[in-house]
This record gives structure tokens, sequence and C-alpha cells, in this order.
């Protein structure tokens, strides 16, 4: 299972503030967004402030959570956010992630992952080691 928790603010530039541009920059997220017909990707524009907000579980590694961020590193150079995730599956990279979340900083174009210091080691932080004596 793997499960996301994620959030970003869309700036188009780290300290421009030319609302067209903004708005072209918004305009090409919700295309984006549009295209990858997931219910679990919220975009919200409120106040002056424009933001994705993304949360959900799947049996297996859905990609489409990490290229959002990746396509929002790649065309909103002022972006930024977090993004959580825990893949019990996550075993084939450089290193067994799968008892771990991982969080990944969106900040000035760039897409980095990192250790999670809160609500790592997913057992036992999260959820208790299994037990094969309990009935219930």
């Amino acid at each position: 299972m793997i499960q996301f928790h994620g959030w970003a603010v869309i700036r188009y530039h780290t300290h421009d503030t030319d609302r067209g541009l903004q708005d072209a920059c918004w305009k090409q997220l919700s295309d984006y967004v549009d295209s990858i017909h997931n219910e679990l990707i919220r975009l919200q524009r409120y106040n002056g402030c424009d933001s994705v907000i993304v949360a959900g579980m799947h049996n297996h590694r859905a990609d489409y959570v990490f290229d959002l961020f990746q396509w929002i590193a790649n065309n909103a150079m002022g972006a930024y956010g977090i993004l959580y995730i825990h893949d019990d599956e996550d075993q084939s990279r450089t290193k067994d992630y799968s008892n771990v979340f991982r969080v990944w900083q969106l900040c000035r174009g760039d897409l980095t992952e990192n250790d999670d210091p809160f609500l790592s080691p997913f057992v036992p932080t999260v959820e208790d080691p299994y037990d094969e004596t309990r009935d219930d």
C-alpha cells in the first residue's frame, strides 16, 4: 500500500508578482491536472494564494503523484511544498524504505527526497508490530 499526503503553493516565480503570468502558470497546471483524471488532486485559488492538495492511498505505487510534483518543480519555479509518502513496497531502490515515510521537499524548482524525523519508522511509531499470538 502506498499513502501520500502533500501540498504545494503555486508561484510561477520566487519574487515576481505579475498576475497575468501567474494566471498563465495556473492554467497550465490546471490543464495538466485535468489530463491526469484523478479525483485525489485538489486545486484551490483563495485569497490570492494558489495551491494544490493531494492525499490518498493506492494498493501499489502511483507515479502520477511524483509526476505532479515534478511538473510543478519544472514549471512553477517559485512553488514550494511538501509531499509525504509511505510505500510498504519501496524496497527496490538504493535502500529499503518500506517501513519509513519519505519526505519530498519542493522549493525553487527542485524536488528533493529526505528522511522523515516525525512518523518513521512506520512500525512501531504509527502501528504496533504484528503479534501472531493475538486473536483479534
